[in-house]
């Protein structure tokens, strides 16, 4: 049986399980739990005979399956998402945390399940600036921001923010929304000028478990060895210390990630929310 057509704006594609999967993975379903629900979503339409369907059609009977199968707070999750679409100015999440923290892990399920295409991480930029600045000259770009100390941390994130800055105004200018990650993605760096032209999201990752964060360093591949960040442990724990109270004190949600199913999930639901909030207030 051939798959319904689905018309939007005068256009049609066939019915596209892998699509509708990928738009009900960001309810928080597992990837093979979400193709599930889209098999019975195109059970349901050759059941009802339905040969063509709108794309609000599409998703109406998508939710609909949704709810039933796993409850309000997947429909409700799932219906956050279809706003990214429409949300303007864009998202720019903000990830920060110390070294081993999961941060680029969770930066690209977050990107994956959002269906964000740009993911940049904080440590590129410096590595940029590293090309324009001698050692002698700005010796903080040539260190990893563990090794520095909080004053030589702090001078190092300030000099990245530029970089920083210039990434979040081209997103705002082309409305294209973004992940940013990194140790230097710091609350209170970047101004609230800037974050307030854009749907703005920060977070902290942290691990407060010091045998698990341990761990995460066992899991990197040959270009970043365990044994360098290892034996730098005490002060990549002191500068995770800084940055939670950092962020604290800024008012920025702080995420413990215990394991990366549960940590997506709780970025999920703040990135959801915040663009809940936004509909609101613009609508």
């Amino acid at each position: 049986m051939p798959e319904p057509i689905v018309s939007y704006r005068g256009h049609g594609l066939p019915y596209s399980k892998g699509l509708t999967a990928q738009s009900l993975s960001a309810s928080g379903l597992s990837p093979p739990r979400a193709f599930e629900l889209a098999r019975e979503v195109e059970r349901r339409l050759h059941a009802d005979g339905v040969t063509e369907i709108d794309i609000e059609g599409l998703r109406a009977l998508t939710g609909e399956v949704l709810q039933a199968a796993e409850g309000e707070g997947a429909a409700r999750r799932w219906r956050g998402w279809q706003r990214l679409d429409r949300l303007d100015p864009p998202l720019v999440v903000m990830i920060g945390g110390a070294a081993g923290v999961g941060k680029s892990t969770l930066a690209s399920m977050l990107a994956a399940r959002l269906g964000i295409t740009r993911v940049i991480a904080t440590d590129v930029i410096r590595q940029v600036l590293r090309a324009f600045f001698t050692a002698e000259g700005v010796p903080s770009v040539h260190s990893s921001a563990f090794e520095l100390g909080l004053p030589g941390f702090a001078e190092q994130t300030e000099i990245v923010a530029t970089g920083t800055v210039a990434i979040v105004e081209r997103a705002c200018q082309e409305r294209t929304p973004i992940v940013v990650e990194g140790v230097h993605a710091v609350p209170g760096a970047l101004e609230p000028e800037l974050l307030e032209r854009c749907s703005a999201v920060q977070v902290v990752l942290m691990v407060s478990d010091e045998n698990l964060h341990r761990g995460h360093f066992s899991l990197r591949g040959v270009a970043r060895p365990a044994g360098r960040y290892l034996g730098r442990f005490g002060q990549i724990r002191a500068l995770q210390e800084h940055l939670v109270e950092r962020a604290r004190s800024e008012g920025v949600p702080v995420i413990d990630n215990r394991g990366a199913d549960s940590a997506l999930q709780q970025l999920m639901e703040l990135v959801l929310n915040t663009v809940g909030e936004r509909q609101g207030t613009l609508g």
